[in-house]
């Protein structure tokens, strides 16, 4: 995808301050002209906002959009580095418009300090070619997912939490949507930061990763990070990657996404207990161990996501759990889901349970 070169050239101090871009031969003038052709919109203006939003500008990206209703507090201050002490208590809007234009005073921005939701989304996001999601939660994402989709519009999809996190383009060339990794009939459950718990310094990881994504998009040049979810784990320095299945069974006019094969193999509290009675079943919990030691079903055993998609592990319960039936499950439904997807890689059979 290469976007228009803008109509007006490059100014003499442009020349001047993008000069280690104008002699790459994947950049030149006309690339530089792109990046000022292009508008970018961040929904989120948090720790993955922070670092990305920064290069961008700095890159020479001609128009910025900034969603967010957030007043900037204390304990944002670890991994947003956009805000300071003397920032707390303002909307954080608000600060980022003058941080940016501290950084590069011929970008355009334009603050919405707002939430997105039905009535607002598809109008704030119009305007813009690429959509870089940096929100916290499952209801904002589903929706940004469905009016880049109806709207053709890109999506740079990050996430973090502890000491992972996550990053995918959707809606690319005709790719894989948000909805095809998590589709919404799972009903998952968000955790925010304050209760889980987050590095500050990967919020910047993976908002560089969006960033870089968008830059490639705009030039185009490299390999999109389409059809494949990335996940970066900082305590080991694994970059794991989980193919997407784009299913492209989608109901829009009720506005919902349907994933065909995503709940065959669900049982709820009944089947499970029917299953453990009239079956030899072995119910996997795959949540962390801190987590498991706190509290568990009775008779489960504990095998972390992380650890489901080593070799040692598939090799183990292939071995011990063939004539078994496996049943998975997590707190949310996400980790499960995940879970899942991993195992049918594999050709595992198993079900998964659905604890809501």
């Amino acid at each position: 995808m290469f976007y228009p070169i803008s109509t007006s050239h490059l100014s003499e101090l442009e020349y001047k301050r993008y000069a280690r871009h104008l002699i790459l031969d994947n950049i030149g003038n006309n690339g530089q002209r792109r990046l000022k052709a292009a508008k970018i919109l961040f929904i989120g203006a948090g720790g993955l906002a922070a670092c990305g939003v920064i290069y961008l500008a700095a890159s020479g990206i001609g128009s910025l959009g900034i969603v967010d209703n957030d007043k900037v507090a204390y304990s944002n201050l670890h991994r947003q580095i956009l805000y300071k002490d003397k920032d707390i208590g303002k909307l954080k809007v608000h600060v980022i418009h003058d941080r940016i234009k501290d950084i590069n005073s011929q970008c355009s921005i334009n603050i919405y300090s707002c939430i997105v939701d039905e009535n607002n989304c598809r109008d704030i996001i119009k305007n813009y070619d690429i959509v870089i999601d940096t929100t916290d939660n499952f209801k904002s994402r589903y929706l940004i997912s469905r009016s880049c989709y109806l709207q053709h519009k890109i999506h740079i999809y990050g996430a973090v939490q502890a000491f992972e996190g996550h990053m995918s383009v959707f809606n690319y060339k005709g790719g894989p949507l948000y909805s095809d990794l998590y589709p919404q009939n799972l009903n998952l459950h968000t955790k925010t930061c304050e209760s889980l718990g987050v590095l500050g310094i990967l919020t910047g990881i993976i908002g560089m990763l969006q960033a870089v994504e968008a830059i490639k998009i705009i030039l185009g040049i490299g390999n999109i990070f389409s059809g494949d979810l990335l996940v970066y784990n900082l305590l080991n320095t694994s970059f794991k990657t989980l193919k997407i299945v784009s299913k492209k069974n989608y109901n829009l006019v009720d506005g919902c996404y349907k994933n065909q094969f995503s709940d065959f193999n669900v049982i709820n509290q009944s089947n499970l207990l029917f299953m453990m009675n009239q079956f030899g079943i072995v119910l996997l919990d795959v949540r962390q161990p801190e987590e498991f030691s706190k509290c568990h079903l009775s008779k489960a055993i504990n095998i972390p996501l992380k650890s489901i998609k080593s070799r040692k592990t598939i090799s183990f319960m292939r071995n011990y759990f063939m004539n078994k039936k496996i049943v998975i499950y997590c707190y949310d439904n996400l980790r499960s889901f995940i879970a899942s997807q991993m195992l049918y890689k594999y050709q595992i059979n198993h079900y998964r349970f659905n604890s809501k």
